[in-house]
């Protein structure tokens, strides 16, 4: 259970925790009823826990608590008038909604969700139901013309509703717009709007959502859009704020399937050495080719930052100065196609007086890139490192 799907799962005082949970039944029984309001994820701070009986929200959950109980008494009182039959109906309708409701109420257990409408499905066959048996019953009385009226009515503006909704859903671009528009406290609506922004290079809009998706959660577990945020920081020059929210990140919470740590550990140690922290930023490298040592892009950096901290050294540390080369052909044989690995390599061996060894790994670089070898080599071989960066 993580908690963004179900952050009330993950609150340990239980009052609080039953509270929350009658908020979210109160707003399963609204979306019924009143589906104005329709998002494809509530996670986070899109429900705030309740915390207290002077909610006013915990009005919602008492309204759909004595509306079911009407609807049973009412259902009890037609069993036993002769010829009801549509009373049996409603029974079945109560049993189904009650039967099919129960799982989702997080009273059994907790589920890997907090509201999420598909699980209505199920439900609504029920509501539908005992709303038929009851129309059913209305009709025959002496206001049959105004429940036929409000029947159709309703009929009416659902079908508006249904019409509406599933144009909201005929792209993934345009649920992603839709509702990351319009719910602004739901973690992954946010999140998602952004990676949406981002793949348009709008870079600026891409930024606030990601501070939306990290703000849904006032202590910051998440680590994607920490992670996204800084990496656009980084890009944009912002390298102080991008490296406190790569710290953030790097002891997040976040799935091995959508971001790889060790992404997150490199790029904290390239915001590191951009604002001066250049032995931290190493050590930083270092633990993302610990956590993926088939990573290229982790021993390009490393090397770079190795061999020019032991040039820097006084004296020169030509321990760190290896160590950094080896990095360097690490990463040649991990990407041997990649020219810029071939690049760096020429430049960090010319730095480290390999003068030979240096001008084939240049040569081998020309061969696989030559417009950009002959715009760099206007003295020779060029004597800054170039770091890997692009966004994930």
């Amino acid at each position: 259970m993580d908690p963004y799907s179900n952050p009330i799962a993950v609150v340990e005082d239980p009052y609080i925790r039953g509270l929350s949970y009658a908020l979210v039944h109160g707003m399963y029984i609204k979306l019924l009823l009143w589906p104005v309001f329709l998002c494809y994820d509530y996670s986070m701070d899109a429900v705030p826990l309740v915390e207290s009986l002077q909610d006013a929200r915990l009005l919602l959950p008492c309204a759909a608590y004595l509306g079911f109980v009407l609807c049973g008494c009412h259902t009890l009182q037609r069993l036993t008038v002769r010829g009801a039959h549509s009373a049996k109906g409603a029974v079945l309708g109560l049993a189904i909604f009650v039967l099919s409701f129960l799982p989702m109420t997080n009273l059994l257990f907790p589920i890997g969700t907090l509201v999420a409408e598909r699980l209505l499905y199920l439900p609504s066959i029920g509501f539908l139901v005992v709303l038929v048996c009851f129309a059913y019953d209305w009709a025959r009385g002496p206001v049959r013309w105004l429940a036929f009226l409000l029947a159709g009515m309703l009929l009416a503006w659902w079908w508006w509703l249904c019409h509406a909704r599933v144009g909201d859903w005929r792209t993934v671009e345009q649920i992603t717009l839709v509702d990351g528009l319009k719910q602004l406290r739901s973690s992954r609506t946010q999140f998602n709007l952004a990676n949406l922004y981002l793949q348009s290079q709008r870079m600026d809009e891409a930024l606030a959502a990601y501070r939306r998706a990290v703000a849904a959660d006032p202590q910051e577990r998440d680590s994607q859009p920490l992670y996204h945020a800084g990496q656009i920081l980084m890009y944009k020059g912002h390298y102080q704020e991008a490296e406190t929210l790569l710290h953030k990140a790097v002891t997040g919470y976040f799935s091995p399937l959508t971001l790889h740590e060790e992404e997150v550990w490199h790029d904290y140690a390239l915001a590191l050495w951009h604002v001066g922290k250049h032995m931290e930023a190493a050590e930083n490298f270092q633990n993302a080719i610990i956590t993926n040592p088939s990573f290229p892009k982790g021993h390009n950096n490393l090397a770079c930052a190795l061999v020019l901290l032991g040039l820097s050294s006084q004296p020169v540390n030509m321990p760190l100065v290896q160590q950094g080369l080896q990095a360097a052909e690490h990463a040649i044989t991990l990407a041997p196609l990649v020219p810029l690995y071939w690049r760096n390599a020429a430049v960090l061996l010319s730095l480290a007086g390999d003068l030979a060894a240096a001008q084939g790994a240049w040569e081998r670089f020309r061969q696989m890139d030559a417009p950009t070898a002959a715009r760099e080599e206007v003295q020779g071989i060029p004597r800054d490192c170039t770091w890997e960066f692009y966004f994930r």
